[in-house]
């Protein structure tokens, strides 16, 4: 499966995708000198499933969905409105086949195994984040989104559920993750707004990782844009991708609504629509949307809202400060490519949300809203070659963790057209696997 030709030589390369994931790899290509052409659906970056996520640049939280209990929980929340985890089953054989595959994953061990494999890109992207900051910096063109490096914590409900998360949290210490196992009032110390829910006897214990951050991924990803259109990225924004045209083993051109673009190697970065461009070449991509929504407040003056991002995993949310605003996010729906924004599962995530910190008051303006996650079966994003296809990269089906790895994954894509060596093993992420 070549991709390299003539490393050293300049590429004309189409990004399909101007999501957080598009735009780093955008981004990267063109500080390594290729011209980049970007085509986005929509009317400009990051307005998709990268718009209004939870916030977390999360290195602490790598491991798979999939995991041990998940398919008898699924059970117990059948017809509950607010279930984080709510299946509605289509007559489509693209959801049935990836919900058999992301069953046979819910198991211990193969939740670990996607986690020692997500840990590294997470790390690599975490690093990267540094040294991109410091270059916009010595640019003189600095990037702010709100960000906060004041660590994620994870809470828990029971001592048990703390332990195991803290055993679990030392296989990924070889990697170089640090975590720290935190008792019910260290976690109070470190985060006072869950004094109230320390007092109500929900916070038993929790698992701390001070190196990852948090931060406005919107604001991230429509920074970044910016920068790479100065070092001369150009973005097709509007423009809905209608086709990839295929000679042989080359895709020779990508086929908007509007143009007819030429290119010597495109990188797949679309999301939850790369599996239908894939299908348009006679390929097939195990990545599906799963549905998830946030909601976004101000933050009161009187100091009640937390500073430091907090996961809940009893209530299934995870809370950021964005400068004077707070957002939550949660819940999981496999629901096809429905957007509908459902009111009550956008109010389960306040509801929850006010219940952990209810010095928050009931009396905001909330700001609702929901995306679609491409997720991979396994909890791994797909990236590399495409067998029988010489031009073209993968680099989507993140889920969750997409700003997480998306600096990484730039790099190994990045890497792959250079022909370098890559920091972390691109055989964890192929196709191949499937």
């Amino acid at each position: 499966m070549p991709v390299v030709e003539h490393p050293s030589v300049p590429k004309k390369i189409i990004v399909i995708g101007a999501g957080v994931i598009g735009v780093t790899t955008a981004y990267q290509l063109a500080r390594e000198g290729h011209r980049v052409q970007v085509v986005e659906q929509a009317d400009g970056p990051g307005l998709e499933t990268s718009f209004a996520n939870g916030g977390q640049l999360s290195a602490g939280e790598v491991a798979p969905w999939a995991g041990p209990g998940v398919p008898m929980q699924a059970l117990k929340w059948l017809g509950r409105a607010d279930a984080p985890l709510r299946l509605r089953l289509r007559l489509d054989p693209d959801q049935w086949v990836w919900l058999w595959r992301f069953w046979r994953r819910c198991t211990a061990k193969a939740q670990r195994d996607g986690a020692s494999r997500n840990v590294g890109l997470a790390l690599l992207s975490r690093e990267l984040m540094t040294k991109t900051l410091a270059d916009l910096e010595a640019d003189g063109t600095p990037l702010d989104f709100d960000r906060r490096e004041k660590g994620i914590l994870r809470i828990f409900a029971t001592d048990d559920e703390a332990d195991y998360a803290a055993r679990e949290a030392e296989h990924l210490e070889s990697y170089g993750l640090h975590q720290k196992r935190l008792s019910a009032a260290e976690c109070v110390a470190l985060e006072p707004a869950l004094a109230s829910a320390h007092q109500r006897g929900e916070v038993a214990g929790g698992v701390y990782s001070a190196d990852d951050t948090s931060g406005d991924a919107y604001k991230f990803t429509s920074g970044l844009a910016t920068a790479a259109e100065r070092l001369g990225v150009t973005f097709f924004y509007g423009e809905t991708v209608r086709g990839l045209e295929r000679l042989g083993s080359r895709i020779t051109h990508v086929r908007t609504d509007t143009r007819r673009l030429d290119a010597d190697l495109v990188v797949m970065a679309a999301g939850v629509m790369s599996p239908e461009l894939m299908v348009n070449i006679g390929g097939r991509l195990p990545v599906y949307p799963v549905k998830g929504y946030s909601v976004t407040l101000p933050v009161p003056d009187d100091g009640s809202a937390p500073t430091v991002s907090v996961t809940d995993e009893a209530r299934r949310i995870v809370v950021s400060r964005l400068g004077n605003r707070l957002r939550a996010a949660g819940q999981a729906e496999v629901a096809g490519y429905d957007l509908t924004l459902e009111q009550d599962r956008a109010q389960s995530v306040l509801t929850a949300l006010q219940a952990l910190f209810p010095a928050l008051g009931e009396d905001v303006e909330p700001e609702f809203w929901c995306g679609l996650r491409p997720m991979t079966p396994d909890g791994c994003p797909v990236l590399g070659p495409v067998p029988g296809c010489d031009n073209l990269l993968l680099n989507t089906g993140h889920g969750t963790l997409g700003w997480t790895q998306a600096l990484g994954s730039a790099v190994l894509i990045a890497d792959m057209v250079a022909g370098r060596d890559p920091k972390v093993d691109p055989a964890f992420f192929s196709i191949d696997r499937f």
